[in-house]
């Protein structure tokens, strides 16, 4: 998958641009416009049509179920979070209960196995009270049933989860033994967008335990444009659904295809 940012005086160039790089079937992903040495330019990222839509589908992989499936067997919807430590697990666990751009008005519950950082299970409980949703810190596998009995009366259980250790030990272990207890219906590997793409692919390698569904593209106020999250999101090849863009909560999270996507319409004709 092959994307290039192209800049511009104006869209007719950037466009005409586009075509000579990679055809009459170029497209159009994201546009913005940018001053350069006090000139504003148009610089938009651009690709071969195939590859585009293939980012798209990437971008847009839809919604979670609006009403997850609930049994007596199964239990609430659980979403869990995994990744390196800095990419910003626990606030985002916070924003996914209460951001509209999420689960809405459906039941969240928090659990945490993040048992060894100093700090971590209180940053989580401030945010649980705060936002008045249940919360379950375990410690080892035995405390999952009754802890997953508490939080019955949840839609959906976010899950955070410990930064992946620079070795493997017997604390990772554990928490790990608990997490595929739990086999989450979906699990985001939570990047930071100021993480170089190489350094990304080969922490999500490392999380391949966790069976990662999606990647959750954080701290994209922190780059100097949503360009380098597109990249990133090409290269780790995982439906990315959401992004976070600073450390309000829920205000700084969005759907990822309002922040990283133009219209395909406007694509299309940009390309033209």
């Amino acid at each position: 998958m092959r994307l290039e940012t192209i800049r511009g005086r104006d869209m007719r160039s950037v466009a005409a641009a586009a075509r000579r790089e990679f055809g009459d079937d170029a497209m159009i992903l994201h546009s913005r416009t940018t001053t350069i040495e006090s000139v504003p330019m148009i610089e938009v990222v651009a690709g071969a049509a195939e590859d585009v839509d293939r980012l798209r589908e990437l971008i847009s992989p839809g919604a979670p179920p609006p009403a997850p499936r609930k049994s007596a067997r199964r239990g609430p919807y659980c979403v869990a979070l995994v990744g390196p430590t800095g990419a910003g697990k626990t606030t985002t666990a916070a924003k996914l209960a209460v951001s509209d751009a999420a689960f809405g008005r459906m039941r969240a519950g928090f659990m945490t196995l993040d048992t060894y950082r100093a700090g971590g299970t209180e940053q989580l409980q401030a945010y649980a009270d705060i936002a008045g949703v249940p919360f379950e810190v375990v410690h080892d596998r035995r405390e999952l049933p009754s802890a997953m009995r508490r939080l019955a009366s949840c839609d959906v259980v976010l899950v955070d989860t410990p930064g992946r250790s620079p070795r493997r030990d017997a604390m990772d272990d554990a928490w790990r033994d608990i997490f595929r207890a739990i086999a989450p219906d979906e699990t985001h590997f939570v990047a930071s967008s100021t993480t170089r793409t190489e350094v990304l692919a080969t922490a999500l390698q490392a999380e391949n335990a966790c069976k990662p569904t999606h990647v959750l593209l954080t701290k994209l106020d922190e780059v100097a444009d949503t360009a380098i999250a597109i990249e990133a999101a090409s290269t780790l090849s995982l439906p990315v659904r959401w992004v976070a863009d600073g450390q309000r909560v829920p205000a700084d999270f969005h759907m990822a295809s309002d922040m990283l996507l133009v219209g395909r319409g406007q694509a299309e004709a940009v390309a033209k």
